[in-house]
């Protein structure tokens, strides 16, 4: 009633501009409302020990369409086969004043409850333990009004992420339906991109990328839906903007971001790490952390590349120059931004390699006790920031030309940077001075990204990257911004093959890893969860974090060859240069792109090879067939192209 309301508080300090929130809307998909695959009723624990929670005794099964029945002090585990930011749907009955307990989940607990595979309960219970706040948050309370027939319910004004959910009650309930509605800022009309295969482990890989797009893309871009942070995590976001481009269409979801990214820079020029503002992420020492800050340069030239959008370019272009002028002060060194960066970088976050940050590989104890960053690393943060810095100019220079601002300006930054990484991080047989860079698989890649070797030294180069995979058993040791120019900085440099290999690799690390371990969406780790070891570290370990889902970037530019050309962009002119592997089988692809449909499609018949693919109207494409290097152009239309591989 209005007397129970709380007064509420006036702001009279405001001076800000209040606008809507338009591009980043939330829709309920009732087109992909998910019936449960599996429920059952559990009440006792059987086969615990010391150390062990043990294994539910299973009471009772049902199927959809069956009238589910809870009694006080049982559990109903209801399964719906995909994990997601989603809202549960019931219609359910039970008498006036009884209250049910909802826990959503991403995860069952397994290896009968053992506490050393991380567990948090019996097995076939739902783990809860990686919501960090799990035991006072993150559920659903709902008390029954007992009208005597069935009610409707499904929460309005929140959502979990889960894949699971325990159902609990102080009296009986009988459940006539029970569901969960995906939530998104994806409507199922902004969908623009439906890529598959001739393998089913890739087509579950692009499925759980898809989906890891879906439940993040809420409002803001964020890491995560299931646990107490859900923010906007800026490299995240750039590591996977492309992609999200051919399964969406994100051009105003992002216009709103990059609000969000102003809002949030420092007077000096930094970006955050976190847009928009929040708990952590974005203060002012969490500044100019280089892969997430120059989300502020990747995300807008993405935009303008796809869709041929100037006017994320004027909106951002004030923002963008003062970062810009900013790092060419410094080089982007590390040291010369420990004010804004809070002295620490998150770097190739989660990465398997040396000196990377999360773990703790990053620095080292002295004789005296005290803590430090290793010298070592030091150069790697250097030397990742200057990378970064090459990568911001060369795009600051494409979008000068396209908005008709000085180009020369970011051209002439472009190759000082280049230089600077040339000649304060290489030697000329194209070895890494400090010399634990030469064992890592990043650091590679982002120099042979920005051009830094050529000859002999590139050659080299090349060559230590696949013996550096060879040693790792052919798996990639990359995190998140190493991944992100993995498959394609292998491609360009002759090591298509190693791209292949990777993407079918299933040891930890992989992508199909997790596919084999019954992943629905793309994890935050490689290994989130290992049949070894069981759950990663709790404190930090989400089964629905898009980052690695980039990997599809490459499939669709790459092995579909759909990509769009800077010169021209928007898809006006389209770079196809499909690559193709015998071990995919086929590929269709179809993108309704900025400029029309583009089709894609390429399959095996004996020894040959057949190609079919769509050009839209008032597009063009330069066109290169597997095994050439020249290209040709081609106009508007549909072609077919067969060959023999």
């Amino acid at each position: 009633s209005p007397e129970k309301l709380s007064s509420p508080e006036v702001n009279t300090e405001f001076n800000g501009e209040i606008v809507p929130t338009e591009g980043a809307e939330i829709y309920h998909r009732y087109d992909l409302a998910l019936k449960p695959v599996r429920a059952y009723v559990w009440k006792d624990v059987e086969g615990g020990s010391p150390g062990e929670a043990g294994m539910v005794v299973i009471e009772r099964e049902y199927k959809d369409g069956d009238i589910i029945r809870l009694s006080r002090g049982e559990n109903l585990v209801v399964d719906f086969g995909q994990n997601c930011a989603a809202v549960p749907s019931f219609i359910f009955k039970a008498d006036e004043g009884v209250t049910l307990t909802c826990l959503p989940a991403e995860m069952l607990n397994d290896g009968n409850g053992a506490e050393s595979r991380g567990m948090d309960g019996p097995e076939g219970s739902v783990h809860r333990r990686n919501l960090r706040t799990y035991d006072i948050g993150i559920r659903l309370d709902y008390t029954f009004a007992g009208s005597g027939g069935y009610e409707s319910y499904m929460p309005m004004c929140t959502f979990f992420g889960y894949r699971f959910i325990n159902l609990s009650a102080d009296g009986d309930v009988s459940f006539r339906s029970i569901m969960s509605i995906p939530v998104s800022s994806i409507s199922e009309e902004l969908e623009t991109g439906v890529i598959t295969t001739g393998n089913d482990m890739v087509n579950k890989l692009i499925s759980n990328t898809v989906w890891g797009q879906r439940s993040n893309y809420l409002s803001v871009p964020t890491d995560c839906p299931q646990r107490d942070e859900r923010l906007g995590w800026t490299a995240d976001t750039q590591v996977f903007a492309e992609t999200g481009t051919f399964f969406a269409s994100t051009r105003r979801f992002f216009h709103k971001w990059m609000r969000d990214m102003r809002d949030t820079q420092s007077p000096l020029g930094g970006f955050p790490g976190v847009a928009p503002y929040a708990q952590y992420g974005s203060g002012e020492h969490e500044m100019m952390r280089c892969g997430w800050a120059d989300a502020g340069i990747i995300v807008p030239w993405t935009v303008w590349k796809q869709y041929g959008d100037t006017d994320i370019i004027e909106e951002n272009w004030e923002a963008m120059e003062k970062f810009m002028d900013h790092i060419a002060e410094t080089k982007y060194r590390h040291s010369l931004h420990s004010e804004e960066n809070g002295n620490y970088q998150w770097a190739d976050w989660l990465s398997y390699e040396p000196l990377e940050s999360c773990s703790g590989r990053h620095s080292g104890v002295d004789d005296n006790g005290r803590w430090h960053i290793l010298p070592e690393a030091l150069v790697y943060w250097d030397f990742l920031c200057g990378s970064y810095w090459a990568i911001d100019a060369g795009m600051m220079r494409d979008m000068a030309a396209a908005a008709g601002r000085d180009v020369s300006k970011y051209e002439t930054m472009y190759n000082k940077a280049r230089d600077y990484l040339r000649e304060t991080f290489l030697d000329d047989d194209g070895r890494f001075r400090e010399e634990i860079l030469n064992t890592m698989q990043t650091p590679s890649l982002f120099a042979l990204r920005n051009g830094l070797v050529d000859g002999e030294a590139k050659s080299a180069m090349i060559q230590r990257l696949r013996d550096n995979f060879e040693e790792h058993d052919g798996c990639l040791q990359t995190g998140f911004l190493g991944t992100s120019i993995l498959m394609q900085t292998l491609t360009d440099n002759g090591m298509g093959d190693v791209a292949y290999d990777l993407l079918f690799q299933r040891r930890n690390p992989s992508w199909l890893y997790s596919v084999d371990n019954g992943a629905t969406t793309i994890w935050e780790r490689w290994n989130s969860y290992t049949i070894e070891d069981g759950m990663g570290p709790n404190g930090m370990n989400s089964f629905n974090h898009y980052a690695y889902g980039c990997v599809c970037q490459w499939i669709w530019e790459t092995a579909a060859g759909i990509c769009a050309d800077p010169a021209a962009p928007g898809f006006r002119h389209i770079i196809m240069k499909p690559l193709p592997d015998r071990r995919l089988g086929y590929i269709d692809a179809s993108f309704d792109s900025a400029a029309g449909t583009i089709r894609s499609s390429w399959r095996y018949e004996g020894d040959s090879w057949i190609w079919e693919f769509t050009i839209p109207e008032g597009s063009t494409a330069s066109v290169t067939l597997p095994g050439e290097t020249a290209s040709s152009e081609y106009q508007s239309g549909s072609y077919t192209v067969n060959m023999t591989l």
